[in-house]
């Protein structure tokens, strides 16, 4: 058997794992959703305007990009909490509800759905460069000095926080939600992976068209194995990569 064959073994063969498993109706889901983002958003709010912040070294005296990510960060904290809060109501199981369970063909799948998105990422970067090689790297040199020069807190953020509040909000919370209702999986992948790729906006066409091509690739890694620790996995390797190149590697001008 060819390697790259073996490694499509259980992900490209057979009926997809996941089986949502939520008490949540999708139009409380969604309600939920917006309101955890809004609360989080209200979080960071607060936290920006406490005494605590305020008795902080002002932003000129702290290494550039410090305050953006802190405050991504109060917001990822936030929303896993409250996400994982909501979980668990109703009856629901945390684990369940977010399909945190082992996913199917671990340990070797999460090798497998590695070589999938290098692939799924060389094709997109082919297509870039043939036909937008002017935006190639537009959505990313805005982060350079950004990851630079605070790469490791930037590994922390970007790398896990992002992965963690937005895997388990959109892709666990509502998306079992909209699965389990009448318009099944994929309608509800995407309309969820429109709503991350909102979180996005600000990007170029082009890379709001990758990030909502590699949100949907995450979609189909927790359709195939039944758990979202895969997604969480590639979602967090995908995140780490981008920072440890912009630290490392420099764009082309």
């Amino acid at each position: 058997m060819a390697v790259s064959e073996s490694l499509s073994v259980g992900l490209l063969r057979g009926p997809g794992a996941y089986r949502p498993r939520t008490p949540w109706p999708p139009l409380r889901a969604f309600l939920a959703t917006f309101l955890i983002v809004g609360a989080s958003i209200v979080g960071v709010v607060l936290m920006l305007g406490s005494s605590t912040v305020a008795r902080m070294p002002e932003a000129g005296q702290l290494p550039q990009g410090t305050t953006q990510l802190a405050t991504l960060g109060i917001w990822q904290i936030t929303t896993i909490a409250l996400t994982l809060a909501a979980s668990a109501m109703f009856g629901g199981r945390i684990r369940d509800v977010l399909a945190l369970g082992r996913p199917v063909g671990a340990p070797l799948v999460y090798l497998r759905a590695i070589a999938l998105m290098a692939a799924l990422q060389i094709g997109v970067s082919i297509v870039q460069y043939s036909f937008f090689p002017q935006d190639m790297y537009a959505d990313l040199r805005p982060f350079v000095r950004l990851f630079g020069e605070q790469w490791v807190l930037a590994l922390l953020v970007v790398g896990v926080g992002a992965p963690l509040s937005e895997e388990l909000l959109f892709r666990g919370f509502l998306l079992s939600a909209l699965a389990r209702s009448r318009i099944g999986f994929w309608p509800g992948a995407l309309i969820t992976t429109g709503l991350w790729t909102a979180l996005h906006a600000g990007y170029s066409t082009v890379g709001i068209a990758e990030v909502f091509l590699i949100g949907l690739f995450f979609s189909w890694l927790l359709w195939r194995t039944g758990s979202l620790r895969v997604a969480i996995f590639c979602h967090a390797l995908y995140n780490s990569l981008i920072v440890l190149v912009l630290r490392y590697v420099p764009l082309p001008t």
